[in-house]
C-alpha cells in the first residue's frame, strides 16, 4: 500500500577535507571583512586612518592563505571536492581583486 523508502548504500570512503573547509570559511570571513572596511572607508570618506590599510593587507594575506589551504586540500584523495573549490574561487577572486586595488592604489 504504501512504497517504502529505499536504503542509501554509501561504497565510497569520501569525507570533507578539513583544509577545503577552512578554506571556504576564511573565503566568507574576507568576504565580511572587506565589506566592513569598504563601509569604515566610506564614512572616513577615504581619508581614514592607517589601520584601514594595514586591515586591508591583513585580508589580503587571509584570502592568499585560504587560496593555498584549497589548492592543498584538492591534492588529498577520497575527499568531497565542493568546499575546496569553493574556498579557492572565492579567495582566488578576492586576492585578484585586492592586488589590483593595491596596484591602482599605487598610481593614483
Amino acid at each position: 500500500m504504501f512504497k517504502k523508502r529505499k536504503e542509501v548504500y554509501k561504497f565510497t570512503g569520501r569525507s570533507h577535507s578539513v583544509k577545503g573547509i577552512i578554506s571556504a570559511v576564511i573565503g566568507c570571513i574576507s568576504i565580511l571583512s572587506l565589506l566592513v572596511l569598504f563601509i569604515l572607508s566610506g564614512i572616513y570618506k577615504g581619508n581614514g586612518p592607517i589601520a584601514l590599510g594595514a586591515a586591508g593587507m591583513l585580508v589580503f594575506l587571509l584570502t592568499v592563505t585560504g587560496f593555498v589551504l584549497g589548492v592543498k586540500a584538492c591534492m588529498e584523495k577520497e575527499i568531497y571536492y565542493t568546499a575546496p573549490i569553493a574556498g579557492m574561487a572565492v579567495n582566488g577572486i578576492l586576492s585578484i581583486t585586492l592586488f589590483i586595488l593595491y596596484v591602482m592604489g599605487m598610481f593614483v
